[in-house]
């Protein structure tokens, strides 16, 4: 079978309501694990059951898309330095050496004429270590995004090209430094669920 966002939607939320199936899809997505497969494709992270927050949040979007829901794609840059979670004593050392700036998308979905905030990066599992995490949803709230927003907020039609064009605009050292942080930061957590 080919595989497609309905078939996806009616595994996970078969026989729900249009509302019961709003707030299943996000938290099925929320906890697909954090975590680096070198790919954003949706379908991927669905299978691979990881993903980092644009592969999570392009899922739910196709999901969300798919349910008849207008979406729209949100990039904030943001620094693990200022995420307040204890890191080990690896990651503490590199982000004691250097600023670790990152890409952070999130979705907004419209829910009765109004746009809302809709954030699932970090799975559940990782509240225990500290992570922030958006629970208990009512489907048509705003949620919180989930990293320490300090500079401006974009819209974009293109999640991938906007976010390779933001890192192409840091320095050599700090996109260098970026790869060696996520590859630690996702082997770290595969250890802690």
């Amino acid at each position: 079978m080919q595989q497609s966002y309905r078939h996806i939607i009616e595994k996970w939320t078969n026989h729900q309501s249009f509302d019961e199936k709003i707030i299943t899809l996000f938290e099925k997505v929320r906890d697909i694990p954090y975590g680096t497969i070198d790919s954003r494709n949706p379908f991927e992270v669905f299978n691979k059951n990881m993903g980092t927050c644009s592969g999570k949040h392009a899922l739910l979007k196709g999901l969300y898309i798919e349910l008849g829901l207008e979406v729209k794609d949100f990039i904030v840059m943001h620094t693990f330095n200022n995420l307040a979670i204890e890191y080990p004593r690896n990651l503490k050392d590199l982000l004691a050496q250097s600023t670790v700036l990152d890409p952070h998308n999130f979705l907004k979905i419209k829910r009765n004429n109004e746009w809302i905030t809709v954030d699932v990066t970090w799975d559940q599992p990782l509240k225990k270590l500290g992570f922030p995490m958006n629970e208990n949803w009512d489907g048509s709230s705003n949620l919180s995004i989930l990293v320490a927003v300090e500079n401006e907020i974009f819209q974009t039609n293109d999640v991938v090209n906007f976010k390779r064009a933001l890192l192409e605009d840091l320095t050599t050292s700090a996109q260098k430094e970026r790869k060696i942080f996520l590859k630690l930061f996702s082997n770290w957590l595969s250890t802690q669920r």
